[in-house]
């Protein structure tokens, strides 16, 4: 179930009155789903949909492009008018007073001048009293609709490569970056064609993120921190003092964030733009209890993500953090070993990979709603790209969904 509701039994052992017994038991429950519906008022009368952000910045752009257009019409219409009128006028103007200042002027040249000049008032009497053919705006119903990311529409774009459980993606603008197999890094356009392929000969690849502070991909490996150019498929070494076994990472716009693959997990923090210069780490108990290992970490505007399992319970949760204090904002249990990314602004989706199933998170922690994978392939990643594109990694694809 998610989240999981556990309910309280009160063992009864001799009622005097059955049905009294019954009729209390009722009237209790009947206050306590009153109390609910009391609640859900209260929350209605108060509560402002996430979304009303992004219409009131739609319409802010709407009114921008309107005004932008009428800017374009207003120069090409009448500024450009104005500019050939002043020029003309200009013209006649040095005309006349060269003709004052010649001698012998005749009266042909007088009226060839007169001529023009009434001319250029009819065409400017023209100019004041032009009209426009203004056509009605008419706005489409469909230009805002509510937008459901369930169920995820059939892929639209695909390519079969072999992926093993520890697979990752990672994209930027132009490029969708995947570690397949632990033996290769594959770049990869926006149709998914595959751009270019290296042999990766280090220790396997837990993660990949990208940083656009440093414009590079940057390789999680499990003893090596290593940066990957897209454009000469080149890699460099961090020099990242630690000696751990490194697992996850993600990065903000200043910083690194790692986790370790190890029961207890911890992370640590680096400056991007001091040559990874370290910054501080949190341990168990802070980032998880001994038997928990942190499956992943995602970040996004100051917060990070961790699905977390714990082995002795045999149950997953999904933390979020502050990136600068690491205070739990909130934390809602959920299934299996997963990964997770950011869409919708601050919302989070979760993926089973066992299960083959989604999870979509509000950004305060609610479950959304949960949807099966319909493609029947077990499931290794998942990450937006751009606002309208969703990649799904399983372990024998790569495909590309609208969401």
């Amino acid at each position: 179930m998610f989240p999981l509701y556990r309910s309280k039994f009160q063992q009864v052992t001799t009622p005097s009155h059955p049905h009294l017994t019954h009729i209390g038991h009722s009237h209790q429950t009947s206050e306590q789903l009153l109390d609910t519906i009391h609640k859900l008022h209260d929350r209605l009368s108060s509560v402002e949909p996430f979304c009303l952000e992004e219409l009131e910045q739609w319409r802010n752009t709407a009114y921008q492009s309107i005004d932008q257009y009428c800017e374009r019409k207003r120069h090409d219409l009448i500024e450009k008018q104005q500019e050939k009128h002043q020029i003309n006028l200009n013209h006649f103007q040095n005309e006349v007073n060269r003709l004052i200042k010649e001698p012998n002027i005749s009266e042909n040249q007088y009226s060839l001048i007169q001529h023009d000049i009434h001319l250029e008032e009819i065409k400017l009497n023209e100019f004041q009293h032009f009209r426009l053919t203004l056509s009605p705006l008419i706005i489409d119903e469909n230009l805002v609709v509510q937008r459901h990311i369930f169920p995820l529409s059939h892929h639209y774009q695909t390519i079969h490569m072999k992926n093993n459980i520890e697979s990752s993606i990672a994209v930027n603008d132009k490029y969708l970056l995947i570690a397949r197999e632990d033996k290769y890094l594959c770049l990869l356009d926006r149709n998914l064609n595959i751009i270019n392929e290296i042999l990766f000969t280090h220790n396997g690849v837990h993660s990949i993120c990208w940083s656009s502070t440093i414009n590079r991909f940057i390789i999680i490996a499990l003893k090596e921190i290593l940066t990957f150019d897209a454009n000469t498929m080149a890699l460099e070494n961090c020099s990242i003092p630690f000696n751990e076994n490194w697992y996850r990472g993600t990065c903000s716009e200043d910083n690194l964030f790692l986790s370790t693959v190890e029961w207890g997990s911890s992370i640590y923090e680096f400056n991007l733009r001091s040559s990874f210069e370290f910054i501080k780490g949190w341990h168990s108990p802070i980032t998880c209890e001994t038997n928990e290992v942190i499956c992943d970490l995602k970040y996004k505007n100051n917060f990070l993500a961790m699905p977390i399992f714990n082995e002795q319970l045999e149950e997953s949760r999904i933390d979020l953090r502050s990136s600068t204090t690491f205070e739990c904002i909130w934390s809602i249990q959920i299934h299996g070993r997963c990964r997770c990314c950011s869409i919708n602004v601050d919302q989070w989706l979760v993926m089973d990979h066992n299960d083959c199933r989604f999870f979509h998170i509000s950004n305060d922690g609610k479950l959304l709603k949960s949807d099966k994978y319909n493609q029947h392939e077990r499931f290794v990643d998942i990450l937006p790209w751009g606002e309208n594109d969703m990649v799904v990694l399983t372990k024998k694809s790569v495909n590309l969904h609208k969401f």
